[in-house]
C-alpha cells in the first residue's frame, strides 16, 4: 500500500504509487483486517433482558486517570462510553469525590462547572430503568490546578 499527501495535506492511500510524488509504502500484510463477531444469541432474541444488562460497560474515557488539568475557571469535562451501547431505559449517574453530583441523564457526557483546585476522584454509574445499577466505571483520580492569588 503507497501512502503520500496531495496539495491540499490530505493523505492519500493507494495501491499503486504516484507518479513523480515521493510516496511511503504501507506493508499491510503483518496486520490483518479482523473484526470482532457478534454474539448471535442477541441478534437473535435468545437472551432474555438479564442477560443483556451483564454485559453492559462503562469506562471513562476522557479524563485519563492521573490526568492534571489545567482550568483557572475550574471547568471540568467527562466523557463516558457505554458498551455494547446506550439502550433505552438506561441512564447515567456522575459520582465526583464519593458523591452523586449529576444525573441519572440519558448521556455519559457531563460537564462540572467551579470545581475546587486539587485532587478529585471521579465516577459513572449506569442505571436501569428501575434505578438499579448496572454497571460502575473504573474510578479515576485527577487533579484540578486553578491560578491563585497569594
Amino acid at each position: 500500500m503507497y501512502v503520500w499527501r496531495n496539495a491540499e495535506g490530505v493523505l492519500v492511500f493507494s495501491d499503486s504509487p504516484k507518479p513523480n510524488v515521493k510516496s511511503d509504502t504501507i506493508d499491510v500484510s503483518k496486520t490483518p483486517n479482523i473484526i470482532q463477531s457478534v454474539d448471535a444469541s442477541i441478534i437473535s432474541g435468545d437472551t432474555t433482558k438479564e442477560d443483556l444488562l451483564d454485559v453492559v460497560s462503562i469506562d471513562i474515557v476522557k479524563p485519563l486517570d492521573q490526568d492534571t488539568i489545567r482550568d483557572n475557571t475550574g471547568s471540568l469535562y467527562i466523557n463516558g462510553l457505554i458498551k455494547p451501547s446506550f439502550k433505552r431505559g438506561m441512564s447515567v449517574v456522575l459520582k465526583f469525590d464519593d458523591k452523586k453530583v449529576a444525573g441519572p441523564q440519558k448521556s455519559a457526557v457531563f460537564i462540572l462547572r467551579d470545581v475546587d483546585r486539587g485532587e478529585h476522584r471521579v465516577q459513572l454509574e449506569v442505571w436501569n430503568d428501575s434505578g438499579k445499577v448496572i454497571a460502575v466505571s473504573k474510578p479515576i483520580t485527577v487533579y484540578l490546578h486553578r491560578a491563585s492569588v497569594n
